[in-house]
């Protein structure tokens, strides 16, 4: 849920850019069609980047892994840059170090 909560004012962001973008108007419209929660996140008109946040990955090699995710834009242009840490020295760190080497 709260991911959603995160990414419904994004939404409002990315139809303000792109108001004539029907497929982005059919996902919303599918959207607000199966989750009540995000049909009435959707009513409350938040608007803003969806710029940070804390997500929790299940990970089949290293198990349940808790990153910062923080976004980066470059005004004016659709380009982001998304960059996932960990606190140095943390459990989830090592996890994101071993992916680091087991990716290879």
């Amino acid at each position: 849920m709260r991911q959603v909560n995160e990414l419904v004012p994004d939404l409002h962001a990315a139809v303000g850019r792109y108001p004539d973008d029907e497929p982005l108007r059919a996902l919303i419209d599918d959207l607000q069609r199966v989750s009540p929660h995000f049909a009435a996140l959707w009513e409350q008109r938040p608007v803003a980047p969806h710029d940070t946040a804390r997500k929790t990955l299940r990970h089949p090699a290293v198990g349940t892994i808790t990153l910062d995710c923080d976004v980066l834009t470059v005004g004016g242009s659709d380009l982001r840059l998304i960059v996932y840490t960990a606190p140095p020295g943390s459990p989830d760190a090592q996890a994101l170090e071993l992916l680091g080497a087991i990716g290879l």
